[in-house]
């Protein structure tokens, strides 16, 4: 079934190795989509295979449709000394194509959330977009997100 052809119906889930291959294909799409980047396939399955063993540090969600994985996201957590708490950082996002505007993202982040907030309380949730992306900024905007006001700086390689 297409997802505009008729009412999908999705099932939110935390993942396991067996969407390995889905989130590598996922994780290539959005760089290509989002970055116009080339990510390199063995180094991405190492750091996917990675990511699916750090529970509680990093946890990735799905949406599946008639059994086909959809959508993921990511979480993780970075802890807060002014807060005294856990803050969640939302990456790796992405949907297919033909399940967009469909509510599969926020309904998946609300799961995820919830599913985490089940293990042990966060007190807020953070993601990095880029400038350019509007159609991303709009998307979170909705979903109550606000620019935090910080830049992000980077030093990669760590050396």
């Amino acid at each position: 079934m297409s997802g505009r052809d008729s009412v999908a119906v999705f099932r939110f889930r935390r993942a396991d190795d067996g969407d390995l291959e889905s989130i590598i294909h996922f994780n290539q799409c959005l760089a290509a989509e989002t970055e116009k980047k080339t990510l390199d396939r063995e180094t991405l399955r190492a750091g996917v295979s990675r990511g699916l063993r750090q529970f509680p540090e990093a946890q990735y969600f799905v949406a599946e449709n008639e059994g086909s994985v959809v959508g993921q996201l990511m979480l993780t957590r970075e802890w807060s000394d002014w807060r005294n708490g856990w803050v969640l950082w939302l990456q790796s996002v992405y949907v297919q194509l033909e399940f967009r505007c469909q509510g599969v993202f926020s309904r998946l982040l609300n799961n995820a959330v919830a599913t985490v907030n089940a293990d042990g309380k966060a007190i807020g949730l953070r993601l990095y977009v880029e400038q350019n992306n509007a159609v991303a900024n709009v998307a979170y905007r909705k979903l109550g997100f606000d620019d935090a006001g910080y830049r992000m700086m980077e030093k990669v390689p760590l050396s």
